[in-house]
């Protein structure tokens, strides 16, 4: 017994030695990942600059729709917001984030909620951080000083509990770089449609028109979510005044105009070019474009010259010389066919999502987005609307970009992501170059009032007050009961989701059909509709609405890949 006892006492000390050992082991492997982890946190890191700006108060006017902050101030103008922005690059981050702070907010959790549903495990959802990290690692080395400058000040300006994964500084320079972000997913999430058209003199001593330019961006936060659309103004000390259409907390143009008249607009494009690390968001060099350019051929060059880090389609107008072209752009600059003009001697020009010119033809990612979303519906739809634009006027703009059917006049049904007028618009922007006045669609979508803007005055500071512009009045169909129904589907499908979700089938499709009577053509119903009677184990009819999905949402690579597969899974 003594013997059996000692014995199973070494035992003992032999395994509480054992354990011992892999808790050094593990505790060390620990601190050494800590390390790790915390030494390439630092090294990915984007800091801010540490800047010295003159606080100023808040000062609310009687009726609570302005807000002043020193020489700035946000107005809300019926549903626009409307931002002035003066003084230095840190005057104008300043003002910014104190001003804009609610609304980036708003912004800001819609695409967290966005990318936590994107990303279900917190596994992969750390992994894509990490990624992201390193690839934008140093990013803001190749912003210009000013650009740094304001960004830093608004990022300390924003109101922050440091809880985020990235700091406010961080998360603001990966705003900037939207497009290049949105190209990391293989589904499309921001479309664009824009067109600039000049009437011709004629023989008969008739004039040359107006440069009129329209626009929409839609950027895909769901039927749910309306961004607050925000003008701001800019009047940066040593430069041109400028307007930019776009959403709080973007510091780059996507949509604007200067005070010389300059036009430009940006549509993201994908090509089999690797993204650049050192170099700029289009949106930015967009920004310097305004800022500094007098002459449609300084904005080309300026465009030319940037190194940026994804492709784009720009149109630049030029309301003085009447003039507009298309300038599709790859990433690499000094390159013969990395930068593209279209358009110049022509009387209309358009773009979507996808680039036309020869030495674009076979790269795959723009074939890509030209056959497999809607930008090439769009663009052939946007052919047959200008091929004879005759005396051009900006209701006539307003007309195209509320175009709700398809190629040959075809009826396409609300909500059809071919159609110009899909009611997913995040902007939608009408512009005479010539005279100076902007249009910026209320919302929803573009069928809400297009408020004007007497750009003479607000930019060139001509005359005392604004001129008393016409403005562009709601589409009828805001109003109508096929509006309601299509709203009224919206809430339906809602429901049937969340019956599904339930285990209570049966409802769910009584709920959804009703949304199918009301409005047939949105592509997310038929794809509910299909998981619906996959689920009830009616595999026929589950195909005919996953087809009909595929047909009416294009450019959702990932879910179409999940439903092709599953459609296989059926019996093809």
């Amino acid at each position: 017994m003594p013997r059996l006892y000692h014995s199973q006492e070494r035992e003992a000390r032999s395994v509480f030695a054992l354990f011992r050992v892999l808790a050094i082991v593990g505790g060390t492997f620990a601190v050494l990942l800590a390390l790790l982890y915390s030494g390439y946190v630092g090294y990915t890191d984007l800091d801010p600059l540490e800047l010295d700006v003159r606080e100023h108060d808040l000062e609310v006017d009687e009726t609570g729709r302005q807000v002043s902050y020193g020489r700035s101030w946000l107005a809300r103008r019926g549903g626009l917001w409307v931002l002035h922005l003066e003084g230095s690059p840190e005057e104008i981050g300043d003002a910014h984030g104190r001003l804009a702070g609610r609304l980036f907010r708003n912004i800001d959790r819609r695409v967290d909620a966005t990318l936590d549903g994107r990303y279900r495990g917190v596994i992969e959802s750390w992994a894509e951080l990490m990624l992201l990290r390193w690839d934008y690692r140093g990013a803001d080395a190749a912003l210009p000083s000013p650009a740094r400058h304001e960004l830093s000040a608004l990022a300390a300006a924003l109101p922050s509990d440091d809880t985020g994964e990235l700091e406010p500084y961080h998360r603001l320079l990966l705003y900037q770089c939207f497009f290049d972000l949105t190209q990391r997913l293989q589904d499309v999430f921001i479309e664009g449609s824009m067109f600039a058209v000049t009437p011709r003199a004629s023989a008969s001593g008739v004039e040359a028109g107006n440069l009129i330019v329209g626009r929409t961006l839609s950027v895909d936060f769901g039927p749910d979510f309306e961004v607050d659309r925000t003008v701001s103004f800019y009047y940066p000390d040593g430069k041109y005044p400028f307007v930019s259409v776009g959403w709080a907390g973007l510091i780059g143009v996507v949509t604007g105009i200067n005070a010389r008249g300059i036009v430009v607009a940006a549509n993201p494009a994908r090509t089999d070019d690797p993204r650049e690390a050192n170099a700029l968001p289009l949106p930015l060099v967009l920004r310097t474009v305004l800022e500094e350019a007098d002459t449609l051929e300084q904005a080309v060059e300026i465009i030319e010259e940037a190194e940026l880090r994804t492709a784009g389609v720009v149109l630049i107008g030029d309301g003085v010389q009447r003039k507009a072209v298309i300038l599709e752009a790859g990433p690499r600059a000094g390159t013969e066919d990395a930068r593209v003009l279209r358009g110049d001697d022509e009387q209309a020009v358009w773009a979507t999502d996808h680039m036309i010119r020869e030495v674009f033809e076979a790269d795959a990612h723009n074939e890509r987005i030209r056959r497999t979303t809607s930008s090439g519906y769009r663009f052939d739809r946007l052919g047959e609307l200008l091929a004879s634009p005759g005396n051009f006027q900006p209701e006539d703009a307003v007309a195209i970009l509320r175009d709700r059917r398809g190629l040959d006049n075809v009826e396409l049904g609300l909500g059809n992501r071919n159609a110009l007028e899909n009611l997913h618009t995040t902007s939608s922007v009408v512009i005479d170059a010539t005279s100076m006045v902007l249009w910026v669609a209320e919302g929803p979508s573009t069928l809400g009032r297009y408020r004007a803007f007497d750009l003479r005055h607000l930019l060139a500071r001509q005359g005392k007050r604004p001129a008393a512009l016409a403005e562009f009045s709601a589409d009828r169909l805001l109003y109508s009961e096929e509006y309601r129904d299509y709203e009224e589907a919206l809430e339906g499908i809602d429901y049937a989701r969340e019956l599904l979700g339930l285990g209570r089938p049966r409802e769910a499709l009584a709920a959804a059909k009703v949304a199918l009577a009301l409005a047939p053509d949105v592509g997310e119903l038929h794809r509910l509709l299909g998981d619906i009677e996959r689920e009830l184990d009616d595999p026929d009819e589950a195909k005919v609405h996953y087809r009909r999905y595929l047909e009416l949402v294009p450019g959702r690579q990932r879910d179409q890949e999940r439903v092709k597969g599953i459609i296989e899974e059926l019996g093809g």
